[in-house]
């Protein structure tokens, strides 16, 4: 029990510090975290919920990575709404 519930503090802090990347607009700050996730996520297997959740996330935050600078503004919006979401998740 212990041991999921550090997976899930780290991934939370993951998720807030991909948070604050998206606000700031930093690329390479957003890529790390992505990175690091998708890491972590791949250890939460059993949590099918909270596991879809964070590959939905993996998957926007590539395509916000991958996008223009006029096109990332709009979708900053959506991803921080994602995070929020996945963050509630880990907390039920």
């Amino acid at each position: 029990m212990a041991y999921d519930s550090r997976k899930r503090l780290l991934l939370n802090v993951l998720l807030r510090g991909l948070a604050d990347a998206v606000r700031r607009n930093d690329l390479r700050a957003a890529e790390r975290y992505s990175q690091r996730l998708r890491l972590s996520a791949e250890q939460l297997a059993a949590d099918e919920l909270v596991q879809n959740a964070v590959e939905k996330l993996l998957s926007a935050s590539r395509l916000w990575i991958e996008a223009a600078e006029a096109d990332r503004n709009e979708a900053s919006q959506q991803m921080l709404e994602v995070i929020d979401r996945v963050i509630s998740l880990l907390k039920s």
